[in-house]
């Protein structure tokens, strides 16, 4: 029985680095082989932290072989055909998040990866995310009693690192199918949907704070879930200075959680105004750490990833009935 992965990373960019990071930090047993970008000097640069091979496109990494799964962080538009591609080579594959920015897109791919039949993952790393795992068993405990309501955030400047400055293809609506809701969105989305279970209609507003970005820069959403529980969703590409606020509410019965961005939890039940922290702090980061120690346990023992590639569905779903509603600005079904 094979101990370690050899994978193949296709897209040298900012998160590639995120994914090694993790790798490091937790021992993943993952050794980089191949480094592949376009960009010479991305897959150069991937290649002499790790020592694999850099080549300019999966077909010339494919040919020389030597690695059994592949990690792509394209560009939103690229994932249909990098990912069908690695699959249909025999490759176990994580793919970053989106899916793909259509839904038939996403059928395509999850059907080659049926058929395939090897590994297959989004990687939506929030489904890992201490704080959100923290949430759903307090919840689970009722905690706060019935949820009332929630709220998620995410308010963030265009970190040079992923947005290269003016020439990003995250600016690009072609290229990444919309703004900061199918981008940056599902990390806030997947959570609510883990926490109050699928959601049945959204309203939404878009703006574009930030001009660079063809897409929206700003939405501010209401989601309406199967069990009539409402909850928002605001997210926005900043231009300036921020206060502090939780990324997560959660309001009950009898209490509220909020998850901070110093990542503790706090439990809001009249007995601490400062609110009770619960466990230990956790942090956005160290969710890389168990999604892929998740991918190469079932890569390496067969074990079930905690979320099939199917649920990333459920996050494009919601972001384009958000662009629907900012069209007809009216409630829109997300299953429809």
């Amino acid at each position: 029985m094979k101990e370690r992965i050899r994978i193949a990373i296709v897209g040298c960019g900012a998160i590639a680095h995120w994914h090694l990071d993790a790798v490091d930090r937790a021992g993943v047993p993952i050794s980089v082989a191949a480094a592949i970008d376009p960009v010479a000097e991305h897959a150069r640069r991937i290649a002499a932290r790790t020592g694999a091979t850099p080549y300019l496109s999966l077909d010339a990494a494919l040919d020389a072989g030597g690695f059994e799964a592949a990690l792509i962080a394209v560009p939103h538009g690229r994932h249909e055909a990098i990912a069908s591609a690695a699959l249909r080579a025999g490759l176990h594959v994580l793919l970053e998040k989106p899916l793909a920015p259509t839904v038939h897109a996403c059928e395509r791919i999850l059907d080659t990866a049926r058929a395939a039949g090897t590994v297959f993952m989004v990687a939506e790393n929030a489904q890992y995310w201490p704080e959100v795992l923290t949430v759903r068993a307090l919840l689970h405990d009722g905690a706060i009693g019935e949820v009332v309501t929630a709220r998620a955030a995410t308010f963030f400047p265009a970190l040079a690192d992923f947005y290269g400055g003016d020439r990003s293809w995250r600016f690009d609506q072609a290229e990444a199918g919309g703004g900061v809701v199918i981008d940056t969105g599902s990390h806030w989305l997947r959570p609510l949907r883990m926490w109050l279970g699928e959601v049945d209609e959204v309203v939404a507003a878009l703006g574009r704070p930030d001009p660079r970005m063809e897409g929206e820069s700003l939405c501010r959403a209401l989601l309406r879930f199967t069990t009539g529980t409402i909850a928002s969703f605001d997210a926005m590409l900043t231009t300036g200075g921020i206060a502090p606020q939780p990324l997560f509410t959660v309001t009950g019965t009898t209490g509220e959680l909020t998850v901070e961005g110093s990542g503790w939890v706090k439990l809001w039940d009249g007995t601490d105004r400062k609110g009770k922290k619960i466990g230990e702090p956790g942090g956005y980061l160290r969710s890389y750490e168990a999604e892929l120690t998740d991918f190469a346990s079932a890569v390496l023992h067969g074990t079930t990833p905690a979320a099939p590639a199917e649920q990333a569905v459920g996050e494009l779903r919601l972001a384009l009935a958000m662009y629907r509603s900012a069209t007809s600005r009216r409630w829109e079904k997300v299953w429809r």
